[in-house]
């Protein structure tokens, strides 16, 4: 009974979760994925282990050789986690529980139960020949297998991917707003039902064989509807999903972890092509294999690219994998001509969006190497995280920052770069991950997790080296294979997160339990508790005690998921009314959000912002509190924190480390340094010495604000250092001309020092005198040479430059017109006058394209701007 239960608990892990996705539901469109992968392999566990240990007093445990490198991180991990927490001020400890728990949970749920999971099942079929057809013949070097149903399971692929085209036709009309309103749909749930009962009863007999199936059949399903995507045809949603530009995401709700889930399963495929011997089976696994190869192109991931070839290379070379390529050279030499041509021929994304490379593209993207400011986002962003990664790893360089730290203490060791190195400040984000398997362990364990790390892979590939050499039979070819997508994943994962991530760290740790379960210890290849005489520790009253107390710790984990589910429903369900401006109802949906658990930081937060919207000022504070305990490491909570207490509960006192707090984890942040340094200017003591090296910092940052000049100009003459006020009211002017109190604060001072006024305020008076001419049309040359002097005399006014321009095209001379224009829009994009006038000079100079780009911009950010709406008629385009 237990065993037919756990076969259809993993029927769901298989077949439904690669392919369930709702695209309003939740905020990441993969949670709904993840929940239930989390509690369908709790339930599948507790049957496939507890359940015969509660009812007959016996647990076994498949035995293999990795048992020992898993006891040690496991141990590495606890004891770097626990040195985190003690090291740690008491502020961080609730939210180093919090990350902590997060962390352990996925681990064991989507590591450790599919890896036990997959050996047991292995050794089983090993041991007890529950499927003989995947034994080779005696005597004979071709596969036994070819009673195993393959063409039912194209079939059932097929037809049940074909009745989803049905689906915008046979649909029900969904409502706007509710939670079961975007998940119900009646022809929907048929189609689940049906596809549903069909995998199970091609899987009925639960074995390894048919759960690779299933696995396949979801890839084949995903992977065909990536492509489709790709090419801008999409038949489930309204839209077509383009979050990533041209990347497609499929079902995975990240082109990411489409492309992982496809390098664990493209060896597998791969194998299988190759093991069958008539034409219908290779052309089934042959389109198999294209089809995921095409979607892993179709996700422009080019860490799965390298992770596809290492996979492809590890699996041929095996001496018995390159002999059947040569029993089968047509077949295998058709399928690499058709991979060829598709690597050399594919086109780019139809998707529309600024970003859409073909595979030649995306890859000759990384000639900005070489260009003039060696600037290359993907690389230098990760180059980023890779240094705090260095950074945190080296501050106890034996047990690392703590593990499942790393998100936490991350934007804590990012912002000192930010504020030490000019360089990275376009490339601020907030990394769950460290981008690299190797520098994640280290950041967070230390020597010690490396050395573990090295110790479980190095014992892996170690163990099922001689399945290279040569393997009997498919199940053993099936196991190599499997080995070789948990290489190509590894080689993934030196540029990218997804074993992190539900879906494709369930595969990888699948694959890697299918490959260390065919070299298993022959004399001792389970471990056992109970038996005909049990020790006194295992009676059978403490093995249904401790059964059931697994059993409790497997309910809870599974309810956590369940909390996490509702939890981001409702959090996105208020997120949503929010964005709308219904503030009142969206904290009734956060609120949910919150009571549902566990913390999760951007939920509450959300929740807190509600709360300040609505003025509940009190319960913003508490609230913002509460986030800091899910996870400290978000600067916007800490400025929200500050200015709530500053200036909403007259707390400034307790204020400034919360604003201190937000410029040290963001620098790059204009409104934390006006903030903190306001703070310090309205205290009763004007703490002028603390403000000013606050303004210098922020100036040292952004040169060019002019409200910080400004400020720093207020400080300055508030400590009567008159020329070094001047110097900054002068500063601040030449930046932003149109700054009255800048100009008031600076005769002001020279007012009070008597110094002569300088040459800045004659500027201005002809800027203004510049203006008026300009409002009454007046093109003449008098007004040009007053331009050209106030340009020169404000070098740095995009509105000085504007003018100039302005009075340039008016007078017919076009290209000059252009550059000044040019200069002023990209100085000061929302300036609309200058971008009109630089749409008018492209036209006169037959620029079109370059006319037409700026009159759209124009609209995109006025879009009842009439001018641009008749520009762009004239130009034959319309918005």
């Amino acid at each position: 009974m237990n065993s037919r239960v756990a076969n259809l608990l993993l029927v769901g892990c298989f077949f439904v979760t690669p392919l369930v996705f709702f695209t309003n539901l939740t905020r990441n469109p993969y949670v709904t994925q993840i929940c239930l992968l989390n509690i369908l392999l709790c339930a599948a566990v507790g049957a496939r282990f507890l359940w015969g240990w509660g009812t007959s007093g016996s647990l076994r445990l498949p035995r293999t050789a990795l048992d020992l490198p898993i006891a040690a991180a496991c141990v590495v991990a606890a004891a770097s986690w626990l040195v985190g927490f003690l090291g740690h001020q008491p502020f961080f400890r609730p939210a180093i529980v919090s990350e902590g728990t997060r962390i352990t949970i996925f681990a064991l749920v989507n590591a450790l139960f599919p890896f036990y999971l997959a050996a047991a099942l292995g050794r089983e079929e090993a041991e007890a020949d529950k499927a003989p057809i995947l034994r080779s013949k005696p005597g004979n070097r071709g596969p036994a297998w070819d009673e195993y149903p393959v063409m039912r399971w194209a079939a059932f692929a097929l037809v049940w991917g074909a009745l989803w085209a049905l689906f915008p036709q046979m649909r029900s009309a969904r409502a706007s707003n509710g939670i079961w309103a975007q998940v119900w749909d009646g022809y929907g749930a048929l189609l689940w039902a049906a596809g549903f009962a069909g995998a199970a009863w091609l899987a009925r007999a639960g074995r390894m064989l048919d759960y690779l199936h299933l696995a396949l059949a979801a890839g084949f399903l995903a992977s065909a509807y990536g492509v489709l995507q790709y090419f801008n045809v999409e038949f489930i949603w309204p839209s077509i999903l383009n979050p990533y530009g041209g990347r497609s995401v499929s079902t995975f709700g990240n082109p990411n972890f489409l492309s992982s889930y496809n390098v664990v399963l493209m060896p597998i495929a791969g194998a299988l092509f190759l093991h069958a011997r008539t034409w219908s089976r290779q052309a089934v696994y042959g389109t198999l294999l294209l089809t995921m190869g095409a979607a892993i192109l179709a996700s422009l991931t080019r860490s799965s690219w390298g992770g596809t070839a290492v996979a492809m290379t590890l699996l041929l070379s095996s001496r018995d994998m390159r002999a059947r390529v040569m029993e089968a050279p047509r077949a295998a030499g058709l399928v690499a001509g058709i991979t060829v041509m598709i690597l050399a021929l594919w086109p780019e994304s139809r998707v529309a969006g600024s970003y859409h490379p073909s595979v030649v593209g995306r890859i000759a993207e990384i000639k900005t190497f070489s260009e003039a400011d060696g600037y290359y986002s993907p690389f230098h962003q990760r180059l980023l995280i890779w240094t705090c990664s260095w950074l945190m790893g080296a501050e106890n360089p034996v047990t690392g920052k703590g593990w499942g730290l790393f998100e936490l203490f991350y934007p804590f060791y990012q912002g000192h770069l930010l504020d030490s190195i000019p360089f990275f400040r376009t490339m601020r984000t907030h990394a769950n991950n460290s981008h690299n398997e190797i520098m994640e362990v280290w950041a967070q364990a230390g020597i010690l997790g490396l050395g573990v790390l090295f110790w479980l892979w190095t014992t892996f590939f170690r163990s099922t080296r001689p399945r290279w050499t040569s393997f009997k039979g498919i199940r053993e070819g099936l196991g190599l294979a499997a080995a070789c997508g948990v290489g190509g994943m590894l080689a993934d994962n030196l540029l990218n997160v997804s074993l992190h991530f539900a879906m494709p760290a369930f595969m990888f740790w699948w694959a890697a339990g299918m490959a260390v379960s065919v070299v298993y210890p022959p004399d001792r290849p389970w471990r056992t508790t109970g038996g005909p005489a049990p020790a006194p520790w295992q009676a059978p009253a403490l093995a249904r005690a401790a059964a059931w107390a697994g059993g409790a710790l497997l309910a809870c984990i599974a309810w956590y998921w369940v909390s996490t589910w509702f939890r981001e429903v409702h959090y996105f369900e208020g997120f949503k009314l929010m964005r709308q401006g219904s503030v009142a109802a969206a904290v009734k949906e956060l609120e949910r959000s919150k009571a549902w658990g566990p913390r999760e930081v951007n939920a509450i937060y959300e929740l807190g912002n509600a709360y300040a919207r609505l003025e509940r000022f009190q319960d913003a504070d508490r609230v913002y509190a509460d986030a800091m305990r899910a996870n400290a490491g978000y600067d916007e909570i800490y400025f929200n924190l500050g200015t709530i207490k500053s200036s909403r509960l007259g707390l400034s006192s307790q204020a400034e480390p919360y604003y201190r707090s937000a410029v040290a984890i963001n620098p790059i942040s204009q409104d934390v340094y006006a903030a903190l340094s306001a703070l310090y200017l309205q205290s009763p003591l004007r703490r002028l010495d603390e403000a000013e090296a606050m303004l210098a910092k922020a100036m040292r940052v952004f040169p060019r604000n002019p409200n910080h000049w400004n400020n720093m100009g207020f400080v300055l003459s508030n400590k009567k250092r008159w020329v070094d006020a001047e110097a900054a009211y002068v500063r601040a002017l030449e930046l932003e001309p149109a700054l009255r109190i800048a100009e008031s604060n600076l005769r002001s001072v020279l007012q009070q020092s008597k110094r002569p006024e300088p040459p800045v305020l004659r500027a201005l008076d002809a800027l203004r005198e510049l203006e008026r001419r300009l409002t009454t049309a007046d093109y003449s040359e008098r007004s040009l040479e007053l331009a050209v002097k106030t340009a020169q005399a404000l070098p740095e006014s995009s509105k000085a430059r504007f003018m100039l321009g302005t009075i340039l095209l008016a007078r017919g001379r076009y290209q000059e017109a252009a550059l000044h224009l040019e200069w002023a829009s990209s100085r000061d994009p929302g300036l609309l006058g200058a971008r009109l006038n630089l749409a008018r000079a492209y036209m006169r100079l037959s620029r079109k394209g370059d006319a037409a780009r700026e009159l759209s911009a124009v609209l995109a950010l006025d879009p009842a701007n009439t001018d641009a709406r008749m520009g762009l008629s004239a130009l034959g385009k319309t918005q």
